[in-house]
């Protein structure tokens, strides 16, 4: 058999070079991501977040977590995880009539390396498991919702009502009292969710003003307890006959809170 000619035989030694080259080189880049893996791992191991041992599952979707994490934050979870409950063998837990954004709201508010901020948008959201697990959370949702019962705020006549029914509740009385002064200066016809629909009379060249009713608003007014009902028409009466007081000596009255209805 005849040899190849000399030149096509460096062609071939030199493929195969480059052959043994490149596996060489990518042994080595190998080598080089398989290290950037560890340390990527080890960085992860920096943050002190806590090893995912419990799985809750909620609405069918699933939350890893930590049993530890949970029981620090939570006597209702210490004693789920540590107690003589099925839970505490479970690899995965079903929290049953709950809503998944929910739970992961409470869960980021008090998570290791997490601990977001209770707000306006999700307090009404976190303050029902946060009682329900006996969490320190319940403090922060009352006084974030005090600081709402104040003019400025973009309070309106629904949300200071379920402000209310929470605090009823959840035993919030700090939360009631703020609420209900409040009330005080709010129409008592707007708390039941009466509002005046302005239309213009061409006849009579002039803007009449038509009753209507938000019966949302107004069965929540209904859903507030009668004592507390018969407590809000008391301090609204109240300021209404200090404004009296007020304009017979030809001082300045106190204006009422222009809330809107709903968002």
């Amino acid at each position: 058999m005849t040899s190849p000619p000399e030149t096509e035989i460096v062609k071939i030694n030199n493929m195969a070079d480059k052959r043994n080259y490149d596996e060489k080189n990518d042994d080595e880049s190998n080598d080089d991501k398989s290290s950037d893996d560890e340390s990527n791992d080890e960085e992860l191991l920096d943050l002190n977040f806590p090893k995912t041992d419990v799985t809750l599952v909620v609405e069918g979707k699933k939350i890893h977590a930590n049993k530890a994490a949970l029981s620090q934050h939570s006597p209702m979870f210490k004693a789920m995880f540590c107690g003589n409950f099925k839970e505490s063998t479970q690899e995965e837990v079903p929290l049953r009539d709950k809503k998944y954004q929910d739970v992961v709201e409470f869960l980021q508010c008090f998570y290791p390396n997490m601990k977001h901020e209770v707000t306006e948008q999700n307090v009404l959201k976190i303050l029902p498991l946060a009682h329900e697990y006996q969490s320190p959370l319940v403090d922060d949702c009352e006084k974030l919702l005090i600081s709402m019962c104040k003019p400025g705020t973009s309070l309106t006549v629904t949300s200071l009502l379920d402000y209310i029914i929470a605090a009823e509740k959840y035993g919030l009385e700090k939360l009631l009292d703020a609420a209900m002064k409040f009330c005080a200066r709010v129409d008592y016809g707007l708390l039941n969710g009466k509002i005046f629909n302005r239309s213009y009379d061409y006849e009579r060249g002039k803007y009449q003003y038509k009753p209507t009713v938000d019966k949302r608003i107004s069965e929540k007014f209904k859903n507030i307890d009668p004592k507390h009902q018969h407590t809000i028409a008391e301090k609204r009466l109240h300021f209404l006959e200090m404004n009296k007081r007020r304009k017979s000596n030809k001082d300045p009255v106190t204006a009422d809170y222009n809330l809107m209805l709903s968002d």
